[in-house]
């Protein structure tokens, strides 16, 4: 097998990031489907499964953030996160807090939302953005790999 050149690298492993996006979002969303049910049932303690959830949220957060790939040579991860990739981060972003401002004006404004307590409140909040956010992500890059 031939030896491929960084670029070819960095472009087969942006293209694996994108889907592992949309792979992530999709296991995340399930995951919160399975806690509710879970919850419901009161088969697991709640304090553990809102403990798992944050760590999942966090590893969504910080691959989004990082763009991963912290493993990779430099050359690589800035060929990764290249102008195109970065703007792409930041109308994710973008996307992320404007579902997490809505969701919460949301909240402040429903009468029901005031018997929540503030870690349900973070859930209902941080859950929605994320996924956002990490979609929208991975389908401008994903669009972007098309196109080019």
């Amino acid at each position: 097998m031939p030896l491929k050149s960084s670029v070819e690298i960095a472009d087969r492993i942006s293209r694996k990031r994108a889907m592992a996006g949309v792979a992530g979002a999709l296991v995340f969303l399930v995951a919160q489907g399975v806690r509710l049910l879970v919850e419901s049932g009161s088969i697991a303690p709640r304090r553990t499964l809102l403990d798992m959830w944050a760590i999942n949220a966090i590893v969504l957060y910080a691959l989004l953030a990082t763009g991963g790939g912290l493993l990779n040579r430099r050359e690589i991860r800035a060929l990764v996160n290249d102008d195109v990739s970065r703007l792409h981060y930041k109308s994710a972003a973008v996307a992320g807090f404007w579902v997490a401002m809505t969701v919460a004006m949301g909240m402040y404004l429903l009468p029901n939302s005031a018997a929540l307590t503030a870690r349900d409140a973070v859930f209902v909040v941080v859950s929605p953005s994320i996924i956002v956010a990490i979609v929208v992500f991975s389908c401008l890059e994903l669009r972007a790999h098309r196109d080019g």
